[in-house]
């Protein structure tokens, strides 16, 4: 096929084709703007309706907190009383745990007269008066509390007899009991 259009028609041509395909171009563009500007619009208007949401959400939640501002302040009255307890209970002498561990350490036939503790006690010279059947179960007494992690600088301060009771021997002994001894 010979092609005898003049070169002026044929340059027309080769043109219309050019605007015929850049004017589907330009439409194609056009309407990928348009589509991007309403994706872009109905993000912004969902970002903006979300962000209202939120900020209810934050304000409903600021109110009730508010509403719990009295228990938050119960409770840190609460944990500042149990600290208390706590440093009250960790000084704690148990008194009846020293008591027992010198019942234990007591002979037959020797029964305490007194007994004074408190928490000035420990540590310092104290005085136990104690009634015996017979000097030897006194001495018994003194050997068992100088034996004893419970006591030290156990020694007497005076031995008496009556003879008219079941525990004739009275004898007085200076102890100090050790600090550690209620822990």
């Amino acid at each position: 096929m010979i092609n005898l259009l003049p070169p002026e028609q044929k340059r027309q041509l080769r043109a219309a084709r050019s605007n015929t395909l850049l004017l589907r171009y330009n439409i194609a563009q056009l309407g990928g703007i348009v589509f991007l500007s309403l994706a872009i619009g109905f993000t912004y208007i969902y970002l903006n309706t979300m962000k209202t949401n939120a900020e209810e959400v934050i304000n409903q939640n600021r109110e009730k907190v508010t509403g719990y501002a009295s228990v938050e302040a119960k409770a840190t009255e609460f944990r500042a009383n149990l600290a208390t307890a706590k440093q009250i209970l960790d000084k704690e002498v148990t008194y009846t745990k020293v008591i027992l561990e010198i019942s234990q350490l007591l002979p037959s036939g020797v029964v305490l007269g007194n007994l004074n503790l408190d928490s000035q006690t420990f540590g310092t010279e104290t005085t136990l008066s104690a009634q015996a059947k017979d000097y030897s179960r006194a001495l018994a007494l003194k050997d068992s509390f100088q034996n004893s992690p419970l006591f030290s600088d156990v020694h007497f301060q005076n031995i008496t007899n009556s003879g008219a009771s079941d525990y004739p021997v009275t004898v007085s002994l200076s102890v100090t009991i050790k600090k550690d001894a209620a822990k």
